[in-house]
C-alpha cells in the first residue's frame, strides 16, 4: 500500500466520518418509538358495536355505516385520536394521523369477534 499523502488521509478520514454518521442515523431511526394504534375496543365502544352496519376504507378515511348516527359517542371517538369526524346521514367518516389502513384492518378483524 505504501505511504499516503495528506490528501489521501483526508479522503479516508472523510469517508470514515460519513460512514459513522450514517451508522448513527440508522441506529436512531431503528430506535424511534413506533406510533401505537388507537384502541380498537374504544373505537367500537364509541360507535356502539351493535350499531355498526359496515366498515369501509375510502381514500385514507374510515367510513362506518351505522344504524343510528345519534347513538354514536362522537366525544369518545375523538378521545381515541380520531380527527376530521364527519357525520353524513348514517355514515361516520374520520381518520387518524397515521396508519389508517392498519386501523381499518384491525377493525375488520375484530368486527365479527366479541
Amino acid at each position: 500500500m505504501g505511504d499516503l499523502n495528506p490528501l489521501q488521509y483526508g479522503i479516508i478520514t472523510a469517508i470514515v466520518i460519513v460512514l459513522l454518521l450514517l451508522t448513527v442515523v440508522i441506529i436512531k431511526k431503528s430506535k424511534q418509538k413506533k406510533v401505537d394504534l388507537p384502541d380498537v375496543d374504544a373505537i367500537f365502544t364509541a360507535l356502539k358495536k351493535d350499531n355498526i352496519e359496515s366498515i369501509e376504507y375510502q381514500r385514507s378515511k374510515l367510513v362506518i355505516k351505522v344504524r343510528r348516527a345519534k347513538d354514536v359517542d362522537l366525544e369518545a371517538l375523538k378521545e381515541t385520536g380520531a380527527i376530521g369526524i364527519n357525520v353524513v346521514g348514517n355514515k361516520i367518516k374520520f381518520y387518524y394521523d397515521e396508519d389508517n389502513e392498519k386501523i381499518y384492518q384491525s377493525l375488520k378483524e375484530r368486527e365479527g369477534n366479541g
